[in-house]
C-alpha cells in the first residue's frame, strides 16, 4: 500500500462543483491581453446581434452566432474572469512576496481564486468556437483584426494564435488539483494579506512541480520566470 505524504494540508480545498479553486500565477499581465481582446470581439458581436434584431435586413441573412457566442453569454463570462484575474497580475509592492525557504530568492506571486466553473468552461468553448474552421467569414475577419492588434506591430499573428492563447489560459484555470496545489493553496490562504510567505521545503518542491505544469500549459515548457531574484 502506498504511504500517504506527511504534513497533509488538511481538509480538502475543493469547493462545490459550481466553483473552482485555482492558483493563478502573476505573468505580468500576459493572460489579460488576449482576454481583453476577446472582450472587444464579443462586444462587437453582441452589437451586430442587437442590430440584426432591431432592424433585420431584407438583403442579407441575419447573423446567427454559435453557442456560446450568442446572446452575450460568453461576453458575461469573460468580463467576470477579467474582473477576477486583473488584481492577480503585475502586482505592485506591498502585496506580499512568495519566498524560497532560505529567503534567498523570490518566486513569481501566486494568488488563490475561487471562480465559477461554468466561466472557465465557457472560455474554453469560446476559444473552440472562434477557432472552428467553418466560422462565419465576417467573424473570422474580426478575430484576425484583433489578433493583429494583440501583436502590437512587432510580429504578425492570426486567429489561430489568439485562439491558442485563450485555450491555454482556460487550461491554466482548469488545472487539475493535486496534493501539490492543495498544499500551496492551504499555505497561501493561511498567510495574511500583504505579508511575505516563506515556503517550507515541501511547499518549495510543490511549487516547482506546479510551476512546471503551468509552464507546459502556458508556454510549452518555457517562458514563465519561476524566480524574481
Amino acid at each position: 500500500m502506498t504511504e500517504k505524504p506527511t504534513g497533509h494540508p488538511g481538509p480538502s480545498d475543493e469547493t462545490p462543483r459550481r466553483q473552482r479553486t485555482v492558483l493563478v500565477i502573476d505573468l505580468d499581465g500576459e493572460p489579460l491581453a488576449p482576454l481583453r481582446d476577446l472582450e472587444e470581439i464579443l462586444l462587437c458581436l453582441g452589437t451586430w446581434e442587437d442590430d440584426d434584431r432591431r432592424g433585420p435586413s431584407t438583403e442579407t441573412q441575419p447573423l446567427r452566432l454559435p453557442a456560446p457566442l450568442a446572446d452575450r453569454v460568453a461576453l458575461a463570462a469573460v468580463q467576470r474572469l477579467l474582473t477576477a484575474l486583473a488584481p492577480t497580475q503585475s502586482r505592485g509592492p506591498g502585496c506580499g512576496r512568495l519566498l524560497a525557504p532560505d529567503g534567498r530568492y523570490e518566486h513569481a506571486p501566486l494568488t488563490v481564486l475561487t471562480l465559477p466553473a461554468a466561466d472557465i468552461h465557457l472560455l474554453s468553448a469560446t476559444a473552440a468556437a472562434l477557432g472552428h474552421p467553418r466560422l462565419n467569414a465576417d467573424i473570422a475577419e474580426l478575430v484576425d483584426a484583433h489578433a493583429e492588434q494583440l501583436a502590437g506591430g512587432y510580429r504578425r499573428i492570426d486567429r489561430t494564435e489568439l485562439v491558442s492563447l485563450l485555450a491555454r489560459l482556460a487550461g491554466l484555470l482548469d488545472l487539475s488539483p493535486t496534493y501539490d496545489t492543495r498544499l500551496l493553496t492551504t499555505r497561501l490562504r493561511a498567510t495574511p494579506p500583504g505579508t511575505d510567505c516563506v515556503l517550507r521545503d515541501a511547499e518549495e518542491a510543490a511549487h516547482a512541480r506546479t510551476a512546471d505544469r503551468m509552464n507546459r500549459l502556458w508556454a510549452h515548457g518555457s517562458g514563465i520566470d519561476r524566480y524574481l531574484y
